[in-house]
């Protein structure tokens, strides 16, 4: 099939908008009322499949380049999707990274910071956390991480494994659904929220009489 270059410099063009997007989003100067980020989404889809159907093998190149840019703008909304979740973190409390193929269920409340590392299908935890659901950052803990691992603010990892043995049922997300697919859909996110504090709230007794005001946020790891 002949190469469509007016497709090339459309997909050029829409990689230029999103990049541009996302520099107002992180200036706050952007008028986002009109923002149409459904319609981004369609689009992005639509060009994915005109170029697998469109483009040569002899374009290899230019599908590579294309493909290296949109990984920088995925990196830079990735950036974007974190700053909400750091702005109501504990102050004195170092920000947790999340695993790779798996992410964190955060809740903050009354200055301490509870975060439930989860998994991908398809991965498992490297050390057994049956009995060890969330770690925790506040006063009482020195406001450092209570974790199994060495690095201060990494909670868990996310290892290739077929089965998940390691930690509790609830510490894996959805076989239809990984982290970055939960945190898209607003019930899905509200879901797995909802299930760590039920779990906070038998665990902590502070916590279910504050249950109102917890502030709560999911963080993706890559």
């Amino acid at each position: 099939m002949k190469y469509n270059s007016h497709l090339l410099w459309r997909m050029l063009f829409f990689i230029s908008a999103v990049w541009l997007i996302t520099d107002f989003i992180e200036a706050g100067t952007a008028d986002c009322k009109n923002a149409d980020l459904s319609d981004l989404n369609h689009q992005v889809k639509t060009f994915s499949q005109c170029f697998l159907e469109m483009l040569p093998d002899d374009k290899r190149t230019e599908i590579n380049s294309l493909a290296w840019s949109l990984q920088q703008v995925l990196d830079r909304l990735r950036e974007v999707q974190g700053k909400a979740c750091k702005a109501f973190m504990p102050k004195n409390c170092p920000v947790p990274e999340a695993p790779q193929n798996g992410g964190l269920v955060c809740v903050s409340i009354d200055s301490v910071q509870y975060c439930k590392p989860m998994c991908n299908q398809g991965y498992d935890f490297g050390f057994l956390r049956r009995s060890r659901v969330y770690e925790k950052c506040g006063e009482s803990t020195g406001y450092s991480w209570t974790t199994q691992l060495v690095g201060g603010n990494r909670l868990a990892d996310c290892i290739s494994s077929p089965i998940a043995v390691s930690g509790v049922k609830s510490a894996y997300f959805p076989t239809h659904m990984c982290c970055q697919q939960t945190i898209a859909n607003a019930t899905a996110e509200s879901e797995q929220i909802e299930i760590f504090l039920r779990e906070l709230a038998e665990a902590e007794k502070d916590v279910s009489q504050k249950r109102e005001m917890a502030i709560d946020c999911i963080l993706c790891g890559n």
